[in-house]
């Protein structure tokens, strides 16, 4: 399970904080002081680790669809391996606007 399940979202709903120790059951793993605990440094290099993982992903499909395969106004459902697509002009590849939402609500946010 990714930590975003466990270890954030099942501590008071994401709340508080990535905890340190999350057992498998869903409950805070408390054998040691260190496990019971949420540190700040920590919760912020993984919130940045995840920030940095969604952008690479997203470099990597903008990547292969436009600059690789050339699929720049007819973004295809998907392609193969080989780069062999299936569903051209097909409307879920939108959903890069979902990214630029949430980037701006952000930016709402912060200000």
């Amino acid at each position: 399970m990714p930590p975003i399940r466990y270890n954030v979202m099942r501590l008071e709903g994401g709340r508080m904080g990535a905890v340190n120790g999350m057992r498998p059951n869903g409950q805070v793993d408390d054998t040691c002081l260190q496990s019971r605990e949420v540190w700040t440094g920590v919760t912020y290099g993984l919130a940045a680790t995840m920030i940095y993982e969604a952008f690479r992903t997203a470099q990597g499909i903008h990547q292969a669809g436009w600059n690789d395969l050339g699929y720049w106004f007819q973004t295809p459902e998907g392609w193969d391996t080989d780069g062999r697509f299936r569903s051209l002009a097909y409307m879920r590849p939108l959903a890069i606007w979902a990214m630029h939402s949430a980037l701006s609500s952000a930016e709402i946010k912060k200000s």
